[in-house]
């Protein structure tokens, strides 16, 4: 018998004709989007969407969202779970089979329900805060320690974020002039790619934990739109776990994220963290302003009484001296009187005794003795005592009681 032979296009064609005959009838269908494919030129979506077994892919299937039922969709997601569609979500979804001779077969998506994902989402949050307070692990956070004087603060924002923006403006310009230093860790704060960029950088901190007092995850400004990466069950795990006290500041009104609950303290908006630190100096700095100004109180209080004993001592010793000082003052002058008196009859007695001394002196003065005739012979301006100091030829001088003379000695006699 011969082989009855197709052309590729006419077996594509006859599936077609197959699928789209029986197949057509519309479906809910749950699956999981693993990645949601949007394409903002066109407006239209092409989902990868999965059924998970034990975390292992058991079927597969792409699907298509046009432009009008994905803007449908998204609008209807963002009022009831404040979220966009998007990746990692799972969905009930209303649909078509279709087949196509090129693209293949397909979900054409009509339809999503939010109440289901929302559902889900809320089954995956309550099943991540079971397992975090059956590990333990749920109030772990809670029960460190933070420092009185939290100064150094590690980060996880993006310094473009207005809520990283308003919680450096609030420390950097707070009135009493405390300081906190901060160094800043980058990350994404949305989605689920959060979960893995918050994570890293956790793990980079916890390398250098001994350097910060705590972390603030600190997003603000974004609205409530991809939260629920927060509730995510091992990034939960990692706040509740972290070495070190965790603020967060994720910046929403709805209920706290498994993340918020978990960690050391959370709060509504980041501007609400840079105000609790404050807090905690001025908690700490307001009871010393208080001691200081009762020591400064006791001290001058102490001191005026000390002034006012040291007055009265002086006071008291002012009378007691004085009439010391009259005693020994009168005291003095008698002495002064009785030194007058013995000084001067020894200053007379004195007095004549020198005068007979210099009377012994001047009879003893050389012009006294050449006035009895006697005279003085030098030579060289030295005096001669005797002629052995002599010779002939020597000029000398004789000193008498009235004039000198001079002479040259022609002998001498020894």
């Amino acid at each position: 018998m011969a082989k009855r032979v197709f052309s590729l296009s006419k077996l594509t064609e006859a599936i077609e004709n197959v699928i789209n005959a029986h197949c057509s009838k519309v479906v809910w269908v749950k699956a999981e989007i693993v990645k949601l494919n949007h394409y903002p030129h066109t407006g239209h979506c092409y989902p990868d969407l999965v059924e998970k077994k034990d975390g292992r892919i058991i079927a597969e299937l792409k699907g298509n969202i046009w432009k009008a039922n994905f803007d449908h969709i998204n609008e209807k997601f963002r009022q009831i779970l404040n979220e966009d569609l998007r990746d990692d979500m799972t969905v009930v979804v209303k649909a078509t089979v279709t087949y196509h001779s090129v693209y293949g077969l397909a979900l054409n998506i009509l339809d999503i329900d939010p109440e289901y994902t929302l559902g889900e989402l809320a089954r995956q949050r309550a099943e991540a805060i079971k397992k975090l307070m059956a590990e333990g692990l749920f109030e772990a956070n809670k029960k460190l320690l933070l420092p009185v004087l939290p100064k150094t603060l590690a980060i996880i924002s993006v310094d473009s974020s207005k809520g990283y923006q308003d919680f450096i403006n609030v420390i950097e310009h707070n009135q009493w002039g405390y300081k906190i230093h901060y160094k800043l860790f980058p990350a994404i704060l949305q989605g689920e790619r959060a979960v893995i960029t918050i994570r890293s950088q956790l793990s980079r901190i916890r390398k250098h934990q001994s350097k910060f007092d705590a972390v603030a995850i600190i997003r603000g400004g974004g609205g409530d739109i991809g939260l629920s990466c927060y509730d995510n069950y091992i990034l939960a795990k990692e706040i509740a776990g972290f070495p070190i006290p965790v603020l967060t500041g994720i910046g929403h009104s709805t209920n706290e994220t498994v993340s918020e609950l978990v960690s050391y303290r959370s709060f509504i908006t980041p501007t609400k963290i840079a105000e609790f630190l404050l807090q905690e100096f001025n908690d700490f700095a307001m009871p010393l302003r208080e001691h200081v100004r009762r020591l400064k109180n006791a001290s001058t209080l102490l001191l005026e009484r000390r002034t006012s004993q040291v007055d009265q001592v002086t006071s008291s010793f002012g009378f007691l001296a004085g009439r010391t000082l009259v005693h020994h003052k009168n005291i003095l002058k008698s002495y002064n009187t009785s030194l007058i008196g013995s000084s001067k009859g020894k200053f007379k007695e004195e007095g004549a005794e020198l005068k007979s001394l210099a009377g012994a002196v001047a009879l003893l003065s050389p012009k006294s003795i050449l006035k009895r005739g006697f005279s003085i012979t030098r030579k060289d301006g030295k005096v001669i005592t005797s002629t052995a100091s002599l010779k002939p030829g020597d000029q000398i001088e004789t000193e008498l009681f009235s004039g000198k003379t001079f002479a040259t000695i022609t002998k001498n006699e020894g």
